[in-house]
């Protein structure tokens, strides 16, 4: 009788300890759902002939929009408030949305001679708080090569649709490979930001 009640107690406590380790996996596995980074942006889209990235992001569900426009405003002033690229940024309580323009050195892919090259990014976001989430709208893209900066007092600032564009970027063969470097650099960059503000908003505080 012994033996065999030794053997229930063992069963059962590896059954416990089976069903806990299924738990913590399963656990792991829905935080690393819920914390994939997400590829949006995939190709650039153009408005009225002018480059414009949009993208709906939902908020906290337990959120009211006070609450989401409280945690876009943090996550504007931890990310831009006192940043030396910042060039102007507004908060509108009214309208509950935020406007940026600001700029971001982009380190480009490698190219065919093993180079990666650098460039300036000049962007504007605009971010409102709606009853559903929030919408982001991305404009007024302009690169300037980092080598040019210092070099003249007003640096030469190139469109996005002069550059990143589908039509833009086969049309012209001698900096094709720059220009489709370009846009993967950006591509990327407006990924990392779109993750960055959808974890800020989809958190609460």
């Amino acid at each position: 009788m012994r033996n065999k009640s030794f053997n229930l107690d063992s069963n059962f406590k590896m059954k416990r300890i089976l069903f806990i380790i299924s738990l913590v996996f399963s656990f792991s596995v829905a935080v690393n759902a819920q914390t994939e980074k997400e590829n949006v942006f995939t190709s650039v889209p153009e408005v009225n002939g002018k480059v414009v990235f949009q993208q709906f992001i939902h908020t906290h569900q337990g959120l009211n929009e006070d609450q989401s426009y409280a945690l876009l405003y943090k996550w504007g002033k931890d990310n831009y408030a006192g940043n030396p690229l910042l060039s102007g940024i507004r908060f509108i309580d009214k309208d509950k949305s935020l406007s940026v323009s600001s700029k971001v050195e982009l380190l480009l892919p490698e190219d065919s001679q093993g180079v990666r090259q650098k460039m300036m990014m000049n962007y504007r976001f605009d971010a409102t708080i709606t009853n559903a989430g929030c919408l982001l709208v991305i404009r007024d893209v302009t690169y300037q090569d980092v080598k040019d900066k210092g070099r003249n007092f007003f640096p030469r600032l190139i469109a996005a649709e002069d550059m990143i564009t589908d039509s833009s970027v086969n049309s012209d063969s001698d900096s094709k490979e720059l220009k489709a470097n370009l846009r993967k650099g950006t591509l990327f960059f407006l990924n990392e930001f779109y993750n960055d503000l959808k974890a800020a908003l989809s958190v609460s505080n």
